[in-house]
């Protein structure tokens, strides 16, 4: 079977000049920062890191002072980077989209500091699915895990043109890592899991899998490797050593850390924890120890790592880029800390004067030039330091002010005053808020957890904000926007078998008593998001079945006008002149809607993921949220 596989491969190929200048084509107006960031990879004097669809290259000939020397921000691939390796004057990235395509692309680095995209590297499609979820090179090969085939040996006899060779059992990987003659994985399972695997390279070409072992997967939340030795950090430090001829890993020691760790790296004989309370030194010589700690507030962030010597890089989702300087000394000395541009899930945005605001949903706020997206700022709310405390879903923007519905928390109130330095004016509880609208002295929250509700908050004073009412919702109140007295939700099903979503109008002209005035629900059972024309008279709903154009100049009333059928999965809309955005597919389709009893289609944008929502701003730009894609920002 893995004979086939292989065959099959080496029939398809990489895509090559002509593809690419198709593809490039057609996304001549899109650019796109931030997104899923991959892990730090050391060449030379730079760092390279994904993000996204991109590549950004970090200039470290000063570690003290690292700077962005150059990106890929014009050159996104159809897909999320899951990984990058690096041979001579070559950079290679395994990339995926959600609809099973699958790629490796190939960038020059004749100029390290300006990675330039040669290939954009799109697989044909053929009978088996494809999932590049690693790449690791070896001389000349170049390994690639496939979630759905094994994993792929390609020979680089020719850099330009990676050959296919065959395919060697495996399971799942995310960190890979090669040393000694030795490939070595980990990745989490489906059942949470994680799988540690070592491969005997010996014979480069023909990789042999001799260790696989399911380790406990809150005992080793992550896995990082210093041949022959393994460690695990989770709710303990685990130090396993690898077996140079194969078979189970063998525990050497463990110790317990007193707080969860979310990663970590290995140097010289110590390893690095991170976690809410900063940086733990741990000795590797049995028995496990710790031995210094240091500060670093975004330490529970840490999403990846990698390490150059006494060097430590670790990447967080918090938007941070951090050298670490492990030396001599017990406790490590943050060199250096960079916030890299976009945002790892960057979900709204909005323009003040020049400087865009941009809501991100790991910390709160950053603050960016309007012309490059160059940092400006940021905003760090004052939350426990776990993710699920935090999660910020959406942004209202009222002049000079901002509010944040923070899932985990509730409502936060921030002045832009000067939007390179937002501070914070006040703050509410209101636990599993992911829905925000508001203007002048009331903001409206909507909840889609553990049943919906819309609640009103008087913030005539920042500073102590009062809930006014609060009502119940028998579906989940995905988005909110006001217009005047009411204000439009689009809700979901609750439950199978639960009331059906779509669009539900209240009267808040007395936030006080809200209440309920105007439903619709025709074939919509799910409604994501909603667009409000400036008359307020009529509504684009995003329903799983498509769009719906709505009449609602009588709220209690409203009335189909006309319908566009677009695919379910995305779930934003937008709207234009004359024309309506619509995420549906992993791409975005834009829909004329000058008559609104028969929409159609103008044009389609590519994506590399999903679009939770879609903005159009100043300067006919259509900024697209995709989450892990990052921001796609497309001119109109």
């Amino acid at each position: 079977m893995a004979l086939a596989l292989a065959l099959a491969i080496s029939g398809v190929g990489l895509a090559h000049s002509q593809d690419l200048a198709q593809d490039l084509a057609t996304r001549a107006n899109q650019t796109a920062f931030g997104g899923r960031i991959g892990v730090p990879l050391k060449q030379g004097d730079f760092v390279y890191l994904s993000a996204g669809s991109t590549v950004t290259a970090w200039d470290y000939r000063n570690p003290e002072a690292p700077r962005l020397a150059g990106d890929t921000r014009r050159q996104p691939l159809a897909g999320v980077i899951s990984s990058i390796a690096s041979r001579g004057r070559y950079l290679y990235a395994g990339w995926r989209r959600q609809d099973g395509t699958s790629g490796l692309a190939i960038y020059s680095l004749l100029d390290p500091a300006r990675p330039r995209l040669i290939d954009g590297g799109t697989l044909r499609k053929n009978a088996a699915a494809e999932d590049i979820s690693a790449i690791a090179i070896d001389g000349d090969f170049l390994y690639a895990f496939d979630n759905a085939r094994g994993l792929v040996v390609h020979s680089l006899a020719d850099p330009l043109y990676p050959r296919a060779i065959r395919v060697v059992e495996s399971g799942p990987a995310d960190v890979v890592g090669i040393s000694g003659g030795r490939i070595f994985t980990s990745a989490r399972t489906m059942i949470d899991d994680t799988l540690l695997q070592v491969f005997d390279n010996s014979r480069k070409n023909l990789p042999k899998r001799v260790t696989s072992a399911n380790l406990d997967g809150f005992e080793n939340f992550r896995l990082q490797f210093a041949w022959p030795l393994a460690v695990g950090f989770g709710l303990s430090v685990n130090l396993y050593y690898l077996p140079p001829w194969g078979g189970p890993p063998l525990l050497w020691g463990s110790a317990g850390p007193d707080e969860a760790l979310f990663n970590g790296f290995v140097a010289g004989d110590k390893a690095y924890g991170f976690g809410a309370s900063g940086v733990s030194v741990w000795s590797l010589r049995v028995p496990v120890r710790r031995v210094g700690r240091a500060d670093f507030a975004n330490a529970f962030a840490a999403e990846t790592t990698t390490v150059h010597g006494q060097l430590g890089w670790v990447a967080t989702t918090t938007d941070q880029l951090a050298l670490f300087d492990t030396g001599k000394a017990a406790s490590p000395r943050l060199a250096s800390v960079v916030d890299t541009p976009g945002g790892a899930d960057v979900r709204d945005a909005a323009l003040i004067d020049r400087s865009l605001v941009l809501l991100q949903n790991g910390y709160g706020l950053s603050a960016a030039d309007d012309a490059d997206l160059t940092p400006t700022g940021r905003f760090d709310a004052d939350l426990p330091k776990a993710k699920q405390a935090r999660a910020f879903e959406d942004m209202a923007v009222d002049g000079r002010r901002a509010y944040l519905a923070a899932w985990g928390y509730g409502l936060i109130i921030a002045d832009l005053s000067n939007p390179s330095a937002p501070r914070e004016l006040g703050r509410l509880p209101a636990e599993f808020s992911s829905a925000i609208a508001g203007k002048g002295r009331q903001v409206y929250l909507g909840t889609a957890t553990n049943g919906g509700s819309v609640t009103s908050v008087d913030v005539s004073n920042p500073a102590r904000p009062v809930v006014r009412n609060a009502v119940a919702v028998d579906t989940r109140v995905e988005r909110l926007q006001l217009a005047g007295r009411f204000l439009f939700a689009a809700t979901a099903a609750d439950s199978a078998g639960g009331p059906p979503g779509g669009l539900r109008i209240f009267d808040v002209g007395n936030p006080s008593q809200i209440r309920e005035v105007g439903r619709y629900s025709d074939d919509c059972e799910f409604a994501s998001d909603l667009a409000l024309s400036d008359d307020a008279r009529t509504v684009h709903l995003r329903c799983s079945t498509g769009l719906h154009i709505l009449d609602v100049s009588q709220p209690s009333r409203p009335v189909r006008l006309g319908f566009y059928a677009a695919g379910g999965g995305d779930r934003a809309i937008a709207l234009g002149s004359g024309s309506v955005f619509v995420a549906a597919d992993g791409n975005v389709e834009e829909v004329d809607v000058r008559n609104p009893r028969q929409p159609t289609s103008l044009n389609r944008y590519q994506l590399p993921a999903q679009a939770n929502r879609l903005r159009v701003m100043p300067g006919r730009r259509l900024f697209v949220f995709t989450g892990t894609g990052g921001l796609q920002i497309i001119k109109l």
